[in-house]
């Protein structure tokens, strides 16, 4: 099979169009995609398709990752084929939690090196032989718009704020933030937060105490505390060994 699998991030996106399929498993974060007029949300437990030769554009959360399989023409030679590509449309379809467990952790295997990448690809193909397609994507309701536009912007405003900002009620924004992104509005403010911090600790010589203040902390242990829970790694511990990279 002709199929290349590759865990990517996202940080923006252009009109364009490719002479193969494309399934996004979205790891982290979410997407807003329009194929040809057929606008949705890829975010947490759903598999998008984008068939080839379909013109498409995303607009991506700061924090957006996906697992990617480009799948060319002829690549199964007689081999079962997956439903999801069978008809070429676009489509977006949920995922059984069980089964999206295994995309998960096959995404993780991808990101630490731990199998090959055409072992994940097969295994990624064998999962995706047990989803039928839902072949019409979903529309976004306004609502939906308004709290993926607030989720791409960012910032360190409340959820009160958020959801004033979105028109909702704090539970409908909190319900749709978590829907369409796959994260809490907090999770997702951590997020951008600590990616911050590890880009201010890679480029720049600011002391560790610096970061923190400016990123908001009251103090530096609370910060480090937290960074060493998402990263494994203190900051200091960080900035060494991206420096030794």
């Amino acid at each position: 099979m002709s199929i290349q699998l590759e865990l990517r991030s996202y940080r923006g996106g252009d009109r364009h169009r490719h002479d193969y399929s494309q399934i996004l498993l979205p790891m982290q974060g979410a997407m807003r995609l329009d194929v040809e007029g057929h606008h949705s949300v890829v975010s947490s437990n759903c598999v998008a398709i984008i068939p080839r030769d379909h013109e498409h554009d995303f607009e991506p959360t700061a924090d957006c990752s996906m697992l990617i399989l480009d799948v060319e023409a002829g690549a199964f030679a007689g081999e079962a084929e997956p439903a999801l590509l069978r008809d070429l449309v676009p489509s977006l379809t949920r995922v059984e939690p069980w089964l999206w467990r295994m995309f998960r952790q096959l995404g993780a295997e991808v990101e630490a090196g731990a199998c090959r990448a055409e072992d994940a690809a097969r295994m990624a193909m064998a999962g995706l032989q047990l989803i039928q397609p839902n072949v019409a994507p979903r529309p976004l309701s306004r609502a939906e718009n308004r709290v993926i536009d607030i989720a791409r912007d960012g910032g360190s405003a409340s959820v009160a704020e958020m959801a004033r900002s979105a028109g909702l009620g704090q539970s409908r924004f909190h319900a749709l933030f978590r829907a369409t992104t796959g994260q809490s509005p907090k999770q997702s403010q951590l997020t951008r937060l600590f990616d911050e911090a590890a880009e201010q600790l890679v480029a720049t010589g600011l002391p560790v105490s610096e970061i923190a203040y400016g990123l908001g902390y009251q103090n530096a242990s609370s910060f480090n505390r937290q960074f060493k829970r998402r990263f494994g790694l203190t900051p200091s511990e960080f900035r060494a060994a991206s420096r030794g990279r």
